[in-house]
């Protein structure tokens, strides 16, 4: 090592000496890479998987509908996705005040606090359901009431559906979104048109083989007799060869939602051909049900025409990187057809989109963790530096505390609080967590105060005159929290691991996509479709992979024996 190298490191400051013993730990700075790859994801989940553009040009005029629906409570229901929707636009200004004070502690405190307190302001504010849907004009509902309303003094009847009356009381976004969900729903019918040769054979050999098995059963209660009964192989060929075209052609259709709304539309138009001829018929034509029925026709054409019009003028969309779908919105399909399609384009069982879901199920896991881990800090540090600064009985009493509440295990704890109190909610698993999860901490904490509260420089203190609280915090603490934070990676683990196992037993929080709940689904479809549970597994083994990775190569870091 060189004599510059030397004063180089002379001159470092502590932090400096642990990142840069950080950086020589190869394995270390992947596990760091990782973590921040799902971190990522996780905040800027609805630029990767979401249903709204984040820019359109429809009609001569550009519109940003994600960024418009980003705080809407009646597209993001969760409130954990507030959360970090605000996130997105604060944490660039965390890191940019982090490096832009470094020579300014004081300035770099203030400007974190501030932007810490306007996270949490806009996250109440919002929460409220202060922001309104932007597809929703409450002067165009009610000038249309009125105009119902005049009508219906007027006749005596309410007007007859028509699509140019609805048409003129829609603001601009209630008519992009009519047109950007016929869009999402015909490509996706496009993409599963792929599969569709293999998915109607399948339905094909599935409903040959049910009624193949129904007439050789019925063949063997007449006959009585097996060796004169075709097999069923040949039945089902006899089967294939008497049916008609028409009756295979409405077998194996593609279950796309695209697919299953024109077959709604197409019925319902049949039942109205069918009331309007029958009117026709006997002549009553001047009756407010045939009107009706007529109006209610003109009505469906008429949207549908609009609709597939106007999606020819978006000329420019661009979509959410990885999925067009939010996690929460329904996918369309039957289960059934995850057995054809790709891995990225499949469904849960609750028709949901699983890749968005995969994406927003990070939020929880980093939620959890950092939240959890965060309040057992907050109750463990304060105790364990009492206990360890005054001794006495009142560490006395802390340690028959201590040994108290380890005897109570935290998963078993989560189990019997959710039984109790009947919730689901993910805010009382980290809150369970939290308080169940502080006393690792507050041991070590307490270790580290015995053995600096003698030292020479809190004897200087005290004949300074400061007080014991100043020493505690402003001292002592300062000293004793690094090696406590070899520690926070494998209490992340925990955290997080016991959310998943909680969730994967059923008892998580309910409509969330949690890894936990995935896995859960996973399990349920198994193991007909088992490969519903190895994606959230596997992506949940790899976080906890990194953030242990990360906790050995801290600790290495930290550990002051280390010269290298």
């Amino acid at each position: 090592m060189d004599e510059n190298e030397i004063e180089r490191q002379q001159h470092q400051t502590y932090w400096e000496m642990v990142w840069s013993r950080l950086k020589k730990h190869k394995l270390g700075m992947v596990s760091l890479l990782v973590i921040s790859l799902f971190c990522f994801v996780g905040v800027y989940a609805p630029f990767l998987a979401s249903s709204k553009p984040i820019a359109v040009y429809y009609d001569g005029s550009w519109y940003f509908p994600l960024f418009r629906y980003l705080f809407y409570t009646g597209f993001f229901t969760k409130r954990i996705d507030l959360f970090f929707n605000i996130l997105m636009f604060t944490l660039p200004a965390f890191i940019l005040s982090f490096y832009l004070f470094k020579k300014a502690p004081r300035l770099r405190k203030l400007s974190l606090v501030a932007l810490f307190c306007i996270q949490i302001g806009l996250f109440i504010y919002f929460s409220t359901g202060s922001i309104r849907d932007p597809a929703a004009d409450p002067t165009m509902n009610a000038e249309r009431q009125k105009v119902v309303q005049q009508v219906i003094k007027e006749t005596g009847n309410a007007p007859l559906p028509s699509w140019d009356f609805d048409l003129k009381y829609m603001n601009d976004y209630a008519k992009l979104n009519m047109i950007l969900r016929y869009n999402q729903r015909k490509n996706q019918h496009e993409k599963l048109m792929t599969y569709h040769k293999d998915y109607q054979d399948a339905a094909l050999s599935r409903w040959a083989d049910k009624k193949a098995k129904k007439k050789q059963i019925e063949m063997l209660r007449k006959m009585g007799d097996s060796e004169q009964i075709p097999s069923q192989s040949q039945l089902k060929q006899n089967i294939f060869e008497n049916a008609s075209k028409e009756d295979l052609g409405k077998i194996g259709v593609m279950p796309s939602l695209y697919q299953m709304n024109k077959d709604h539309r197409d019925k319902r138009l049949k039942l109205l051909n069918d009331t309007i001829q029958r009117y026709r018929n006997e002549g009553d034509t001047d009756s407010e049900s045939y009107r009706y029925a007529v109006s209610q026709k003109r009505y469906i054409i008429d949207r549908y025409r609009w609709v597939t019009d106007q999606s020819q003028s978006i000329q420019f969309n661009i979509m959410p990187l990885i999925r067009p779908f939010h996690w929460e919105d329904d996918a369309g399909g039957e289960q059934s057809l995850n057995q054809f399609i790709g891995w990225t384009e499949l469904t849960r069982i609750n028709r949901k989109d699983l890749f968005a879901a995969l994406i927003f199920g990070v939020r929880i896991s980093l939620v959890v963790g950092v939240t959890a881990v965060a309040l057992a800090l907050a109750i463990g540090v304060p105790i364990g530096a009492f206990a360890g600064y005054y001794g006495g009985n009142f560490d006395i009493f802390v340690s028959r505390l201590l040994e108290i509440w380890e005897s109570m295990p935290t998963f078993f704890m989560l189990l019997l609080v959710v039984a109790i109190t009947q919730s689901k909610s993910i805010f009382l698993i980290v809150t369970v967590i939290g308080i169940f999860g502080w006393t690792s901490f507050s041991r070590y904490i307490r270790g580290e105060f015995f053995k600096q509260r003698n030292l020479s420089y809190v004897e200087a203190c005290r004949a300074s005159g400061f007080n014991d609280r100043y020493i505690i915090f402003s001292h002592i603490l300062p000293n004793a929290f690094p090696p406590l934070l070899t520690l926070l990676p494998f209490a992340i683990m925990g955290a997080i691991t016991s959310e998943a196992g909680l969730s994967f037993l059923g008892l998580g929080e309910e409509g969330s996509s949690s890894w936990g709940v995935l896995m859960d689904e996973g399990r349920m479809a198994f193991p007909g479709e088992s490969y519903l549970l190895w994606p959230p597994a596997i992506l949940l083994t790899i976080l906890l992979i990194a953030i242990a990775l990360l906790g050995d190569a801290l600790r290495d870091a930290l550990d002051p024996k280390v010269l290298k």
